[in-house]
């Protein structure tokens, strides 16, 4: 395989005879297949972290996964989240838009749909824990009864809570977040900033509380990366 490999791409004659070799050995035809496919996955790691690690498929990764599979004489089908990488990188080095998709919801005139997602609506709400503070004691009064003052006030702290489970929605002038009990609507105009978590995107508008939409961190970029360029247009 090595000598084959060396003298130039695997084409379908030469996967034939080292299939005739692995029948030689003793071996199934597909065990030969299945050492070309292991040679590309190997070779085609270094590029798959590369991916993960930064969130875009560029066009000179394309490049060397084409050498690859020429190599190897292997077919690649992208699943996951390289489409969505592949995406980000048009989106942020070309300013290409996404192919439109097909919604059941009503759209306004002159408005497209580019991503659908899954995902729960949370924003920050204050929650109420018990009480804190400090109290003072006065003297003995008459009758040896002590008084107690206290300044005691409730805790409140911030938390992020879940508001409702639905589908979030990037539209070319809005978000829209079609939940189960609530919905929600923001302005494209109105976003001023957003951040990319491992489990959300947090979307700050100039008005209003953030608002937080679960999903995975390639998703998070890639509604932040749209969001982007539909509002430069």
């Amino acid at each position: 395989m090595s000598e084959l490999v060396s003298l130039g791409p695997i084409d379908e004659s030469i996967e034939a005879k080292l299939q005739d070799f692995a029948v030689a050995l003793g071996l199934a035809k597909a065990d030969a297949t299945a050492a070309l496919t292991g040679r590309f996955t190997t070779e085609f790691e270094p590029i798959k972290r590369r991916m993960e690690s930064s969130f875009v498929l560029t066009d000179s990764d394309l490049e060397e996964i084409e050498t690859l599979k020429k190599k190897y004489n292997v077919n690649l089908t992208f699943s996951g989240t390289a489409p969505l990488c592949r995406a980000i990188y048009l989106l942020e080095s070309k300013h290409e838009l996404p192919p439109p998709v097909s919604v059941d919801l009503f759209l306004d005139a002159n408005e497209t749909c580019y991503y659908t997602t899954p995902t729960t609506w949370h924003q920050s709400r204050v929650q109420t824990r018990g009480y804190s503070g400090t109290s003072v004691s006065l003297p003995t009064g008459i009758r040896g009864v002590r008084f107690r003052f206290g300044g005691y006030a409730p805790v409140r702290t911030e938390q992020m809570t879940p508001l409702a489970a639905g589908t979030l929605l990037v539209r070319s002038k809005r978000l829209l977040f079609n939940g189960d009990s609530r919905n929600t609507t923001i302005s494209l105009k109105k976003i001023v900033d957003g951040h990319v978590f491992s489990d959300c995107v947090k979307i700050e508008k100039s008005t209003g509380k953030p608002d937080l939409f679960t999903m995975n961190a390639v998703q998070a970029r890639f509604v932040l990366s749209l969001v982007g360029v539909l509002k430069e247009h």
